[in-house]
């Protein structure tokens, strides 16, 4: 949601922005442009990675603002196939794999087919998993530029997900744990269960088991996803992970607050813009001799794992790298 009480027209949010290169002059220009209705350059040049949410000293979230105009204008012009291949999502199968009574669910969204070997791991065991349209949370809508159909559908979500009748539901795509978390309460929704960030769960499981773990000393280049813009309180359960296994994460450029985008938001409507995004990232953690890139979007990791590879960077899930302590 964007707070027009609280922006200020400073433009420092479009001249951090890290795809334009934009002085404090055009920011201001281009921001005041968008306040008063307009449609300024910088509304289809946004990768839609959020973070000048992040770094607005408002905190106005002028992001929102821009995804809104994207929907009035079409301003991403998205191609069709690419609308109609998200809306096949909600022909996915819902799944239900009771687990243990009592015991938490794994929500999977409709990411299942892509992490499926993920979940043979002891830290999941006798949880009840869920995936498929029904926990289908549509955040992607954002990138797509269509905010409001994630508004749209994020009351059945929570619904189906409530009828699962679980105290807690831990979200193993960072979207839903945004859906459960800042927009459900922008958009005046109740969550009558406890959202569990999966990096929660996972150190949660990890210090259950702290005296029978093994160090896994590697040096690794985290990848964060667009969803984490909106919830950067739970990344302080990666470092205790990192922490608790061993793990070094060397200082580089583009991590945290400065986090690249992956590109995948980009591959529908510019390749070649992608590619030069996918490279920045890819440069930045060889040049801290990064041994993996670690991950905890499925969609980064399909987008990066090539690139990973041919310059010797392992790409590690982060739920495959706390196996490995196993």
């Amino acid at each position: 949601m964007f707070y027009q009480e609280k922006c200020n027209l400073c433009g420092k949010c479009l001249e951090y922005c890290p795809y334009v290169e934009y002085d404090l002059k055009r920011a201001q220009e281009e921001m005041k442009e968008l306040v008063s209705g307009g449609t300024p350059p910088i509304v289809g040049l946004c990768v839609t990675c959020a973070s000048c949410n992040l770094v607005c000293p408002t905190q106005a979230n002028p992001f929102d603002l821009l995804n809104q105009r994207q929907e009035e204008t079409d301003a991403l012009g998205i191609p069709d196939q690419a609308m109609q291949n998200f809306a096949k999502l909600y022909n996915l199968p819902a799944v239900v794999k009771k687990g243990k009574k009592g015991n938490a669910v794994l929500n999977l969204c409709i990411v299942g087919d892509m992490v499926r070997e993920l979940l043979d791991n002891p830290l999941f065991d006798d949880l009840t998993i869920v995936e498929g349209a029904d926990y289908f949370c549509t955040v992607g809508y954002i990138h797509l530029g269509k905010p409001s159909l994630a508004k749209k559908e994020a009351k059945r979500y929570i619904d189906n997900l409530a009828a699962l009748g679980a105290n807690e539901v831990i979200c193993f795509h960072d979207d839903c744990y945004t859906m459960l978390t800042t927009l459900a309460q922008e958009y005046g929704l109740k969550v009558p269960f406890q959202p569990v960030h999966i990096f929660e769960y996972l150190y949660r499981e990890l210090k259950k088991r702290e005296g029978q773990l093994k160090s896994v000393p590697i040096r690794v280049a985290y990848q964060s996803p667009c969803a984490s813009r909106y919830t950067q309180g739970k990344d302080i359960y990666l470092d205790k992970i990192f922490e608790l296994l061993g793990v070094e994460r060397p200082a580089r450029k583009y991590e945290r607050i400065n986090a690249l985008c992956c590109g995948a938001p980009l591959m529908a409507r510019d390749k070649e813009r992608a590619a030069v995004v996918k490279k920045w990232n890819i440069d930045d953690a060889k040049k801290v001799k990064a041994d993996a890139m670690v991950f905890l979007c499925p969609m980064c990791y399909l987008n990066l794992r090539k690139l990973c590879k041919d310059d010797s960077i392992d790409p590690i899930f982060i739920t495959e790298l706390c196996k490995k302590a196993l």
